[in-house]
């Protein structure tokens, strides 16, 4: 079953020069409703941040964050020490374990836009730990790499502490990739840029889609694209 969420539909919320649109969110208000569990999937917001705005320090624990660029620069800092600059294609994945603070930060004038996935650890009370990914996809057009992942049929990308993983793939228009999904397990699809079509079913630029009950499943590029696929058990 394929099940489209446009990006029109997105709630959210807006902040000075920041704005952000749930395609999910697990809170106590949206429980029962139809996307209300996807797995350990807490939080997938498409945010954007205008030139000179951005995050300030703020506190995370016992989540492992997954961010991805789509546009723009944004530079992170946190109390661990790390500093570090992340650009279009880039993936940042963050365990917050006992506690983490960090900003993210607009310092250019164009403007940002980013996925940022949280996804509740298999282990509570982690040592809190960081990894810049720069352009993990490059050299690999027209197939899907594996971005950040916790699952032992996925390896490769950026590790996390969980049974699931976020993939990914710049395809050219027309261009096809098989996603494979073992039994009792879903997945969530991103067209970061570009038009996609799921087994004939059309997403618009920033739509998502949640797929399951199915073995497997095709992603065609409409135009060229950009495309996030995330893996997650039941």
């Amino acid at each position: 079953m394929i099940r489209i969420v446009s990006h029109a539909t997105l709630g959210g919320f807006s902040g000075p020069g920041i704005t952000v649109r749930d395609h999910f969110r697990m809170t106590p208000e949206n429980e029962g409703g139809p996307h209300y569990r996807l797995g350990p999937l807490r939080t997938l917001a498409d945010t954007t941040i205008e030139g000179h705005a951005g995050f300030p320090m703020h506190a995370h624990r016992d989540m492992e964050i997954v961010s991805y660029i789509c546009e723009g620069t944004l530079s992170h800092q946190d109390t661990l020490g790390n500093r570090g600059r992340l650009g279009p294609g880039d993936v940042q994945v963050m365990t917050t374990g006992t506690g983490i603070r960090h900003s993210e930060v607009n310092e250019a004038a164009a403007g940002v836009r980013m996925y940022q996935l949280w996804i509740l650890p298999d282990t509570p009370g982690l040592d809190p730990d960081y990894v810049d990914s720069i352009r993990p996809k490059d050299g690999a057009a027209g197939q899907l790499c594996v971005l950040a992942s916790g699952m032992a049929s996925r390896p490769g990308g950026a590790p996390i502490h969980q049974d699931a993983a976020v993939l990914g793939a710049d395809l050219e228009a027309g261009e096809t990739v098989r996603v494979d999904l073992a039994p009792g397990r879903q997945a969530y699809v991103l067209a970061a840029h570009g038009r996609l079509s799921l087994d004939g079913v059309e997403l618009a630029l920033r739509d998502g889609a949640v797929v399951d009950d199915v073995g497997a499943f095709s992603i065609t590029a409409l135009d060229d694209s950009d495309v996030l696929v995330i893996d997650v058990p039941h």
